[in-house]
């Protein structure tokens, strides 16, 4: 018996070196490259003209910076027929300077490439008001932890029409790029303003914030929430296996967007 137990080891441990043997042997894996996409990152707003920035993904394994797109011809018009072309400044940048956006008007962006064609549209919607802001102690911070808080943001809405936005948060200078905090008022009773918490988003007592309140159209809401759905944060450069569906079309990652803007400074304290 003994022997026979003996056997089976000596057949276990032979078994473990071929398997550990077989380990060490190198396997090749074919990681495809991708070919540089055109990446659009442009905005039209009530204050300024407008500006787009140009540049193509680098591949996932390479360690150089992004490119940029220096001999695009880029022209900016609205629905009244003005038009405008950018003029190219640096690092892929283009930047308008007469056509600045007005309410409710729509605007195109055009990127002509090599020949090649690339458009993409956004409506100014009128900006919103933010009435008022508070902060109060964060009920659902763990026992041990800083005492910390939350914000509600109270701003008008335009009840007549379905409305969307987009808030930023600068906290003590520095943009807050964990996610991208939107809003559709389809969520909120239709009385003429909304009482908006975020989740998620944690402020310590002293903190200086500035608050930015976008109106958006529905297709950059959209934008943005797929841009959240693949992680938050601001765009790479890098490719991804999933981008946001972009206005320009399949070819062209990144977004054309027209919107306005307004601001709000406050200091966290009880």
């Amino acid at each position: 018996m003994k022997l026979y137990l003996m056997r089976i080891k000596n057949v276990v441990v032979i078994f473990m070196i071929i398997l550990i043997t077989a380990c060490e042997e190198v396997i090749d894996i074919d990681l495809n490259s991708s070919d540089p996409v055109l990446v659009a990152e442009g905005v039209i707003d009530n204050e300024s003209p407008a500006w787009i920035r140009l540049t193509y993904t680098t591949d996932y394994f390479e360690t150089e910076q992004a490119k940029f797109e220096q001999g695009a011809s880029v022209i900016i018009s609205d629905n009244s027929g003005n038009s405008e072309t950018l003029e190219y400044v640096s690092d892929g940048l283009y930047q308008g300077v007469n056509l600045i956006g007005i309410n409710n008007d729509q605007y195109t962006i055009t990127i002509i490439i090599d020949g090649v064609e690339y458009k993409a549209s956004s409506k100014l919607f009128p900006p919103s008001e933010i009435l008022s802001v508070s902060f109060e102690k964060n009920e659902n911070q763990r026992p041990g932890q800083d005492e910390s808080y939350v914000v509600t943001i109270h701003f008008t809405d335009d009840p007549s029409t379905n409305n969307y936005y987009l808030f930023k948060y600068w906290i003590n200078g520095e943009v807050e790029t964990n996610s991208y905090y939107l809003v559709d008022d389809a969520y909120y009773e239709n009385t003429g303003e909304i009482e908006y918490s975020p989740t998620r988003l944690i402020f310590e007592l002293s903190d200086t914030v500035m608050i930015e309140l976008y109106s958006i159209d529905q297709e950059t809401y959209l934008y943005y929430s797929e841009l959240n759905d693949t992680g938050g944060g601001m765009m790479g450069s890098s490719s991804t296996p999933y981008n946001p569906k972009s206005n320009f079309g399949s070819a062209v990652m990144g977004y054309f967007a027209a919107w306005t803007k307004v601001e709000h400074h406050a200091t966290v304290d009880k």
